[in-house]
């Protein structure tokens, strides 16, 4: 997801006006690329004189002091600025100049904060720079017509992520555009692949093949032999995981993770989703990693507030840990996502709480335009109903199936317990191609209740009371009459038993098997 990196990396077709020197000066201002701009400035000094006067008063403005002190010509250009008499019509041209490189900055800062997870801030500062850019007169704006692409492209990811989705699919598209349009075809080629991404996301599977293949039209002519993006295999990696095609997922996360670009939380993301079904994965340690990538990046915040949330209780609930997973999903900050109340209402379904999964399966039926969490509903309904024995089973589940048909979703019908989906099988439309993939998929599915506890020994009984109350190793050991070590091994054997990591989870595995 280059943003101001492909500003400067990114060179204009010729035949197209190059960007004028003041205007390169206000793009590595945004990208607070301080050396270029004052080798911009030095290399067409006589020509920004004349007709740029506006871009070095904003370098000298913007450019920190340290930089400019340290070159005596750029001292003694400050002080000519600082002294020389400015008429109001140029203090105006300034102070637009000024708005100019603003934009540029902000939207840099924005990438930066998404990029550090930090959303909310993100969509602040691309909203302020949207506000500057609007205020700009039109022929200042020409100043920012060669980096307009990639301020679109930075915006709507944000909007998307964190604001307005309707706006950000919006600037997406306008940002591939314009790019097609100025033949950048790297920038198009991004945009591409994160609305594919997007959309895949939600299960819009027209939508996202369409995207899919106006990448791949863009991937033989690319410049410079641009790898593919990580936003566009990790499209293909949902299609296959939608398709319950695990193998081909897998080797299309692989591509992802391999690709340049800043994707690393979707990245966790798609591979928890894809650990969660897939029947070749460890499910331990697909939770033990992403449980250290979230706390990593996003250890101050409260959990519910996680970017990452979902994937963690989709891994605890297949792990037969849903009470675990359904504390974490509890009084999340509204507006809830449909796509967390579906598998919110996963795992109520899991713990016996009828009214709750039918709660949240209804509510998250309100926002039809995600398709993966309409038949993720529907089937869940379905379940609710057969479980009550509601003359509505057949008719809500045949919903959900004709649903995953046209959409292309039969991954939607994999969150119920295998015992719940075969008892429903039979209400199925005949010849559907949902049910005949999950039925030769192989998918785990979530254990239809609370697995029993594991068997432990008696000296792993008492050590893990012990280590769940708070006892160093060396205490348990004095304790029970063992060496260290030895409390070191019994440690190993609870953690592989209850499929933990560390002692935090130790605990409340423990806890919710009623081991303590």
């Amino acid at each position: 997801m280059t943003l101001v990196r492909g500003i400067t990396e990114i060179s204009v077709p010729g035949h197209y006006p190059k960007p004028t020197p003041a205007a390169q000066i206000y793009r590595a201002l945004g990208a607070q690329a301080w050396d270029d701009a004052l080798r911009i400035a030095e290399r067409d000094w006589k020509q920004l004189l004349t007709s740029g006067l506006p871009a070095i008063r904003a370098l000298v403005d913007i450019v920190p002091s340290e930089r400019l002190d340290a070159d005596p010509r750029w001292r003694r250009i400050r002080a000519y600025l600082q002294a020389a008499p400015v008429a109001g019509a140029s203090l105006t041209a300034t102070s637009r100049a000024d708005a100019v490189a603003a934009v540029l900055r902000l939207t840099s800062e924005a990438r930066v904060a998404r990029v550090s997870g930090d959303l909310l801030g993100a969509l602040a500062l691309a909203r302020r720079a949207r506000e500057d850019f609007e205020r700009l007169p039109h022929e200042h704006r020409a100043a920012l017509e060669g980096d307009l692409p990639h301020v679109l492209f930075a915006w709507g990811l944000t909007e998307v992520l964190a604001g307005d989705a309707t706006t950000g699919f919006e600037d997406l598209a306008r940002a591939y555009s314009a790019a097609r349009a100025r033949g950048d075809t790297r920038l198009a080629l991004l945009a591409a692949g994160e609305l594919a991404w997007l959309h895949a996301t939600e299960g819009r599977v027209l939508v996202r093949d369409q995207w899919i293949a106006n990448a791949h039209a863009l991937l033989p002519t690319a410049v410079r032999r641009t790898p593919e993006p990580a936003s566009l295999a990790l499209a293909e990696t949902a299609a296959a995981f939608d398709r319950l095609e695990y193998d081909e997922a897998r080797s299309a996360l692989a591509r992802a993770a391999d690709a340049p670009g800043e994707h690393t939380v979707e990245l966790a993301w798609a591979r928890a989703l894809l650990a969660s079904k897939d029947p070749a994965s460890d499910l331990p340690r697909a939770l033990a990693d992403l449980e250290q990538l979230d706390d990593a990046l996003f250890g101050d915040a409260p959990s519910q507030l996680s970017p990452l949330t979902a994937a963690r209780a989709a891994l605890l609930l297949h792990l037969g840990r849903g009470e675990t997973a359904r504390t974490l999903l509890e009084d999340l900050p509204s507006p809830v996502l449909p796509s967390i109340r579906t598998i919110r209402a996963a795992v109520h379904l899991v713990q016996g709480d009828l009214d709750r999964a039918l709660h949240d399966a209804q509510a998250a039926l309100h926002d039809l335009g995600r398709p993966r969490a309409v038949v993720e509903a529907w089937a869940v309904i379905a379940a609710v109903h057969l479980r009550r024995r509601d003359p509505a089973t057949e008719a809500s589940f045949r919903r959900a199936v004709t649903l995953a048909d046209t959409h292309g979703l039969p991954s939607g019908l994999t969150h119920l317990p295998l015992r719940d989906f075969e008892a429903l099988a039979a209400f199925a439309p005949p010849r559907s191609p949902s049910m005949l993939a999950v039925g030769t998929a192989g998918t785990r599915r979530p254990p239809a209740q609370r697995t029993p506890p594991p068997r432990a020994t008696p000296s792993e009984l008492a050590a893990l009371r012990l280590l769940a109350a708070g006892r160093s190793t060396g205490e348990t050991a004095a304790a029970i009459g063992v060496s260290p070590n030895t409390v070191k091994t019994l440690t190993r054997r609870l953690y592989a038993k209850l499929g933990v990591s560390d002692r935090q989870q130790l605990a409340l595995a423990a806890a919710e098997h009623g081991l303590l």
